[in-house]
């Protein structure tokens, strides 16, 4: 009997300390940023080029800019995953612009060489900031089209539901970044521990746009039945895209570049 307790005093104790450490750690395993920048040959190339945008936490944050060929034209903002860097999305970014779209890609706290740290609040404050800078660049919120792929659809959604725009297009979206651990790791209390929680389920009702859903049917990090029900959620006006064997990273080799711009110019054509 002794050696029983023993063992499970042992066993408790062990899975205290990985509760701990998961709890401690728990940006580490959600983040994770890439410092490269691209130069300014290869952003001219791309017809991008870096502006500074004024964040109250996080200081001074980079982010790209291309203008849009004439009014007639989207503008999109774009948030990304939480993997990689600005720099190593440029090519993406170039699809975006295909069809004469302007778009803004958000740098991020922590990433691609930008200030500060990553967190649900610094994103929300960059995010606010990069779509203040739109409209005070004059820029009506009857031509921004919110685009966000993966993490970044929770800071998408977040921004819909405090601010005017013409749409707003999810790729690879999730319910709430505290489902998302628990699936992880489903050994521990995942959804009580979790600090950032982005919850977008919470929210999705409460945007006053046209929504655009996009998700791979194979998607093995982000279930397509998890963004089934954030969907669902929503209010109409609203449009799914199921992307048939699309998996988590693979979306854009499959043609949703063309979706993002068609849905992007349909949004503000249909903006009174």
């Amino acid at each position: 009997m002794r050696s029983i307790l023993l063992s499970l005093v042992f066993a408790a104790g062990l899975y205290i300390l990985l509760v701990a450490l998961a709890y401690s750690f728990q940006r580490s395993l959600l983040y994770f940023p890439d410092q490269h920048i691209s130069s300014d040959e290869e952003l001219a190339s791309a017809g991008f080029k870096p502006i500074k945008i004024i964040t109250q936490n996080s200081g001074k944050l980079t982010s790209l800019w291309r203008a849009p060929a004439d009014p007639t034209k989207p503008i999109i903002i774009h948030f990304h995953g939480n993997g990689g860097s600005l720099a190593v999305r440029l090519p993406i970014y170039e699809a975006m612009a295909q069809d004469g779209a302007g778009v803004l890609a958000v740098g991020y706290p922590g990433y691609g060489g930008n200030p500060g740290s990553p967190s649900e609040e610094v994103f929300y404050e960059a995010a606010q900031a990069n779509y203040d800078w739109l409209t005070a660049s004059g820029h009506r919120p009857g031509r921004i089209v919110i685009v966000a792929q993966s993490l970044g659809t929770g800071v998408a959604t977040w921004l819909a539901s405090h601010n005017d725009a013409a749409g707003l297009i999810l790729e690879a979206a999730y319910t709430g970044m505290d489902d998302m651990a628990q699936r992880q790791f489903p050994i521990l209390p995942a959804k009580s521990l979790i600090k950032d929680r982005y919850r977008s389920i919470e929210r999705i009702d409460q945007i006053n746009m046209p929504l655009s859903w996009i998700h791979g049917t194979n998607d093995e990090l982000i279930p397509f039945a998890m963004g089934q029900k954030l969907f669902d959620a929503a209010t109409e006006p609203k449009i799914a895209h199921p992307v048939e064997n699309g998996g988590h990273n693979d979306l854009w080799m499959r043609g949703v570049g063309a979706l993002v711009r068609t849905d992007a110019q349909r949004f503000i054509s249909s903006e009174k």
